[in-house]
């Protein structure tokens, strides 16, 4: 097996660590080209009537002459595109791409309408924000997971959006971080995986509400940013810092929430008592 450049290493460690069991990695036609993914998406592909099993699905590093990149893509892979278009949520991919802009030196969308390759890209990014909000208002998945009538491919022949560019190593964690709902859109639905699963029981007592607006010392951008996705129970110190599964350590937040003020929460919780605050 072809060994991968130190960064691709760190890549599939990471999303390891956030699945919860081992990711592999799928080098694109002998190129420098590296897919990231879940193993378990080559058993969906299987199932796939057309029979494409590419596992060209999940984050993609790519190294040439110009410069290193991270993205998030989707090529020729009908059935994961499906999933992906049916998990989809424009507020929460907005804000992933305003949340790792500061990771890449310009901002583009790759995507198919009508089987016609587009693009869209810019420097600033409120300007690629508002090109995106324009495709939003004819309704988003509809225009960039547009079905082609060419050949049995279906929707979603390309996808592909820049997260980073020409990054540190030392990013990885929390360009994934903000990032991971983009991977979770590539399951049947949204996997729990046993890490939350486990809090969430502990937490069983609490109403299952998102509890966002019981937490102190919330900077603007968390408190102007409407609850989005399911609620789950998010680690006040995280698992890998020593945060245990139990009550005092758990808030329920919703996704859009949860993924705004991971690790940056302290405090502890009981049933009638709440004292947890923002320490960014």
């Amino acid at each position: 097996m072809i060994k991968p450049p130190e960064i691709v290493t760190a890549i599939v460690e990471t999303v390891s660590e956030k699945l919860g069991r081992e990711a592999i990695f799928r080098r694109v036609n002998n190129r420098e080209e590296y897919f990231i993914l879940d193993l378990a998406f080559s058993y969906f592909q299987k199932a796939d009537r057309n029979r494409r099993n590419d596992y060209r699905s999940g984050y993609l590093y790519i190294a040439n002459k110009e410069k290193k990149r991270l993205l998030f893509a989707l090529a020729h892979t009908p059935i994961m595109s499906s999933f992906f278009k049916n998990n989809f949520d424009y507020e929460t991919f907005r804000a992933i791409i305003a949340n790792t802009a500061k990771y890449r030196d310009e901002n583009y969308l790759r995507f198919s309408r009508k089987g016609i390759k587009e693009e869209i890209r810019s420097p600033n990014l409120e300007v690629f924000l508002n090109k995106l909000d324009e495709l939003g208002t004819s309704g988003f998945t509809k225009t960039v997971f547009d079905k082609s009538k060419a050949g049995k491919t279906g929707v979603g022949n390309i996808f592909g959006v820049c997260l980073a560019s020409d990054f540190n190593q030392e990013a990885i964690g929390e360009i994934i971080q903000n990032s991971w709902d983009l991977f979770l859109w590539l399951y049947p639905s949204k996997p729990v995986f046993k890490r939350n699963a486990s809090l969430s029981r502990s937490l069983h007592s609490i109403d299952s509400k998102c509890e966002i607006g019981k937490i102190k010392n919330l900077p603007k951008v968390v408190t102007e940013t409407s609850c989005s996705g399911q609620v789950e129970g998010a680690h006040i110190t995280p698992y890998k810092d020593g945060g245990s599964d139990k009550l005092q350590n758990g808030v329920w937040l919703c996704n859009a929430h949860h993924r705004l003020t991971e690790g940056k929460l302290e405090g502890r919780r009981g049933i009638d008592r709440f004292e947890v605050e923002y320490r960014g």
